[in-house]
């Protein structure tokens, strides 16, 4: 696995990063980060994907629901940051990789979601996503959460089926 870099603010997360891939990442914030220090170049090389994540708790059933509007100032709004960072590239990752908490397209959010993958439609994505349970996947624990796959260009993606918990 190559990672080029790590954008993580919490300290105690970053060190848990840092044992278990035996990396060396600083904490950063993404609202420091510009565009172009994701070294985007060479793409007839190079295969760039980048996953992202962003607080869920403003969104979660035990967070405080408050959404992820953009421009609302909420940890969960750190999402348009990620906007930020993609409109300030002339070259973009060729693949984006999202992971989060299912209520990120409940019906208190719906609207934000779909701003978001109208935005990702808007820069060449194809985007599909899918809430899948650890459980369905291998995994003896119960965690359902929703992962989109965006791809840049007009490309289709089918999620894996579910596999037999033997564990």
């Amino acid at each position: 696995m190559f990672t080029k870099f790590e954008i993580e603010f919490d300290k105690f997360a970053i060190k848990s990063y840092n044992a278990i891939h035996n990396t060396n990442f600083e904490t950063s914030d993404i609202r420091d980060w510009k565009g172009e220090d994701l070294g985007i170049v060479d793409k007839d090389k190079y295969e760039y994907v980048m996953t992202y994540s962003f607080p869920c708790t403003d969104l979660s059933l035990a967070g405080n629901k408050q959404g992820m509007s953009k421009g609302s100032n909420t940890r969960s709004s750190l999402l348009w940051e990620v906007e930020r960072l993609l409109n300030e590239n002339q070259e973009l990752p060729q693949v984006l990789l999202m992971e989060n908490v299912t209520q990120v397209h409940s019906k208190a959010n719906i609207n934000d979601f779909q701003e978001w993958i109208n935005f990702l439609n808007s820069k060449g994505y194809t985007s599909v996503y899918a809430d899948l349970n650890s459980k369905d996947f291998g995994i003896p624990q119960n965690r359902n959460r929703c992962f989109m796959v965006s791809i840049l260009g007009d490309y289709t993606y089918q999620f894996p089926k579910p596999i037999e918990l033997k564990l």
